[in-house]
């Protein structure tokens, strides 16, 4: 039993308490010798798609090791734990669909076990589930014990599949893709790449609604859009560029596509300009 030197952590919990510190305590208790890295701890409260948007993005630049991803205040769903890559690589966290993009991005699994009271206590005991089941069983693979320790084999194909939206060609041609989310630099990544757009030419319009709320009413929203060259930062008031996990982001030039309306899961049609 060799163990894994590296254990990543992706997690909704914030930094304001003491849950981040006692996770790693937790995992340096079983595996002193691994280091703990943190991914990302500030996900939106229950927010399981974005944590898996973060993972599959981030698993090809991870170091080999395990990952423990926490979404969810309670274990809603199994906690489970997933081998990938030959077992190179563990992945810790709740079946909600938060593991599944990252699981296929690396060629799917190998093996999948349900945590339970063989690897870290049974569900009436479970106060927290970070520091009760997930960060105790990432601990333990990370020590070098196999999965199998630490729950019950189950069927890998019955997991709970990706939440990560996928873009729609219509009927008509036109593709419908989804915003994933909008960065601190007012750029607006989309869930499409430049091939599935290539057939509609380099000219298009986007079409979006937006500002739906208790407080103001839904608007929809039109506005042409140049497909800028593979590499260049765009010109004009809008441009469609390469983002770097190789989809592509609506960007405004010198300024921010931030006030257009846009937020995570807007659907945005995109149609050649007639």
């Amino acid at each position: 039993m060799t163990g894994f030197d590296t254990v990543t952590c992706v997690s909704d919990l914030g930094t304001a308490d003491e849950s981040v510190g006692v996770i790693h305590s937790i995992v340096r208790q079983a595996a002193p010798h691994a280091a703990v890295i943190d991914l990302c701890h500030e996900i939106d409260p229950g927010d399981a798609r974005t944590a898996a948007l973060m993972l599959v993005r981030s698993v090809p630049h991870l170091a080999p090791g395990v990952v423990l991803a926490s979404v969810g205040r309670r274990l809603d769903r199994p906690a489970i734990a997933v081998s990938v890559g030959g077992g190179q690589s563990m992945l810790v966290g709740p079946d909600n669909g938060v593991l599944a993009a990252a699981t296929a991005a690396v060629g799917g699994a190998d093996l999948a076990v349900r945590i339970g009271d063989a690897g870290c206590g049974g569900p009436e005991s479970v106060l927290h589930p970070a520091r009760d089941v997930l960060a105790p069983a990432a601990g333990r693979l990370a020590a070098g014990e196999p999965i199998e320790a630490v729950g019950a084999p189950i069927d890998p194909s019955l997991l709970l599949p990706s939440l990560v939206a996928v873009p729609r060609v219509e009927d008509d041609g036109s593709v419908t893709a989804e915003v994933l989310s909008v960065t601190r630099w007012g750029t607006v990544q989309l869930n499409v790449d430049r091939g599935t757009l290539a057939p509609l030419g380099d000219l298009l319009v986007a079409e979006w609604t937006s500002g739906a709320s208790a407080f103001q009413p839904a608007e929809a929203s039109s506005q042409s859009v140049r497909l800028a060259p593979a590499g260049s930062a765009g010109t004009g008031s809008l441009a469609l560029c390469d983002d770097p996990f190789g989809l592509l982001e609506l960007t405004v030039a010198g300024g921010s596509a931030a006030h257009l309306g846009f937020a995570a899961g807007t659907e945005v049609r995109l149609r050649p300009s007639a």
